[in-house]
């Protein structure tokens, strides 16, 4: 595939991926306040407490669906060997992820009588707990083969042909779940809609790879233990890279639930969700363009690695700066309005998990590029490193400060460790400098949209004293307005000349691009 075409698949693909995800955003946001509504507030709390705990388990695949993405994007071609390897790694990468299931499986079943005692339950709660985690790590098992079958469709940059159906599934358990919680069935109204995504989505993804896969076969046969070795060798530090993640961004809720109570696993939740959207999002523009990127660092070498590196690190920091400033201008009143006062944990936490946001999803990307050359060793092992000084700093933090402490202690860890250990292998593995990979693309940046973003903060504030129109209508206004002042300022300044030549000519007079 040319430079241009696999450039612009990739693009495409990371815009219909986030157009997905953004409408599935608004889909949650409508539908928590139902949720909450239906389940009280230590019961929500609870339901986030199992997911919590879903989302370690689902780490236990051990990266292979990375890793099988990751050896699928270097098989694109169209040839016998080309297509045998594929059928190599699928079946490899299926057949190894049934394996991982059914030990995750037993993992969780061996866990779940232990939840009652950690979180001490009361006795409503306790009773559906223990079946509940049980049947959900069975669906974690199937999860796994899910993640190895679709991922064919991202290593050859079709991620809106699985992601269209996949969307359509995961709007239909949202829904499914409020009806049944409004019907009384409680907790278990997760699990039922939880069966019904799965089911859902195998089945999209059989019949689309029986139409675009159709010499695709799935056989013991095609096994093939030195492609296992080859793929979990990789795939284990990455592994150790999500476990470290997980332990960075999420544990948080495990220990307020411990430390303080399950009411405030749901007041800090629901108070760090949008930025934590903010970072899934930023987070898929890296994802998606993994086949791409690979293909980049392992035959094109450093100079165009850096090339690309600047590029994208470019777009991370402008729009991650973009959305610190307009979720803290806005976040605090969408959340009194969604719902209610009672739910918001304050403007320093809210604060707090901006930084948060912008430190991690910088310090991922130029993670994102030493993974997709395969320097995953030192890496995970320096992660891991940061998730234990995250984990004692944040308990330690949190008898003495709360909410807050747990998330200084996120901050201070990144600070210790991978704020400066990235740069450090960026330069030793693709000569990237010191100035290239913070300097230029993220210091300017932060501070040049940061002045902006200061003016436009003190405006939402004036405009949020000052409108006399039905609260939703005052907060969508000041919201159009922000995010388009905003906006356009980032567009004009930094991302009009590097996203321009993507951009359809019809558009290109309307956005300011020289044609």
């Amino acid at each position: 595939m040319s430079e241009i075409s696999r450039t612009k698949s990739a693009f495409w693909g990371i815009i219909s991926t986030q157009a997905f995800t953004i409408i599935s955003m608004v889909v949650s946001i409508v539908s928590t306040p139902l949720m909450v509504r239906y389940l009280d507030k230590d019961a929500y709390g609870l339901s986030i407490i199992f997911f919590q705990i879903i989302n370690y388990l689902a780490l236990f695949d051990f990266g292979l669906s990375t890793a099988v993405i990751r050896k699928l994007a270097l098989h694109r071609g169209d040839d016998e060997y080309n297509r045998l390897m594929v059928n190599k790694i699928m079946s490899t990468g299926v057949l190894v992820a049934a394996a991982f299931g059914l030990f995750v499986t037993l993992v969780g079943i061996g866990f779940a009588p232990l939840l009652p005692r950690i979180y001490n339950l009361r006795a409503d709660l306790a009773a559906p707990a223990v079946p509940i985690v049980i049947t959900l790590s069975l669906l974690v098992g199937g999860q796994f083969v899910l993640r190895c079958l679709g991922g064919i469709f991202f290593a050859h940059h079709r991620q809106t042909l699985i992601a269209t159906p996949i969307f359509v599934v995961n709007i239909l358990t949202t829904g499914l779940t409020i009806t049944l919680l409004s019907r009384g069935v409680g907790l278990w109204a997760f699990v039922y809609a939880n069966v019904f995504q799965l089911v859902g989505s195998l089945t999209c993804q059989i019949v689309l790879l029986h139409t675009h896969y159709s010499k695709l076969r799935i056989k013991i046969r095609f096994y093939d233990k030195q492609l296992t070795g080859s793929m979990l060798s990789y795939g284990f530090f990455m592994f150790l890279h999500g476990l470290a993640t997980q332990i960075i961004l999420f544990t948080d809720r495990l220990v307020i639930g411990k430390v303080l109570s399950l009411s405030l696993v749901t007041v800090f939740s629901l108070t760090v969700r949008i930025p934590e959207v903010g970072m899934s999002l930023l987070g898929l523009v890296t994802s998606n363009s993994l086949p791409a990127i690979a293909e980049i660092v392992e035959h094109e070498g450093s100079a165009r690695t850096r090339v690309y590196f600047n590029r994208l690190m470019l777009v991370i920091v402008t729009l991650s700066m973009t959305a610190f400033w307009l979720m803290l201008s806005l976040d605090e009143w969408f959340i009194r309005l969604w719902v209610g006062n009672s739910f918001f944990a304050g403007q320093q936490v809210l604060t707090l998990a901006l930084i948060i946001m912008v430190q991690q999803t910088i310090a991922r990307t130029g993670t994102f590029f030493l993974n997709a050359k395969g320097i995953a060793r030192s890496v995970s092992f320096a992660a891991i490193v940061e998730a234990v000084l995250n984990l004692t700093l944040s308990i330690g933090l949190s008898y003495r400060l709360g909410m807050i402490g747990i998330l200084l202690g996120t901050i201070l860890a990144a600070l210790l460790t991978s704020t400066w250990f990235v740069p450090y292998q960026l330069k030793k593995h693709f000569d990237i400098s010191l100035i290239d990979s913070m300097i230029r693309p993220v210091v300017w940046p932060v501070i040049g949209i940061s002045a902006a973003g200061a003016g436009v903060y003190f405006l939402v504030q004036i405009l949020a004293k000052g409108l006399i129109f039905n609260p939703w209508i005052g907060f969508l206004l000041a919201g159009l307005v922000a995010s388009g002042l905003l906006g356009a300022f980032v567009w004009l300044v930094y991302l009009r000349n590097l996203l321009g030549e993507y951009v359809p000519m019809r558009f290109r007079r309307y956005l300011l691009i020289n044609s």
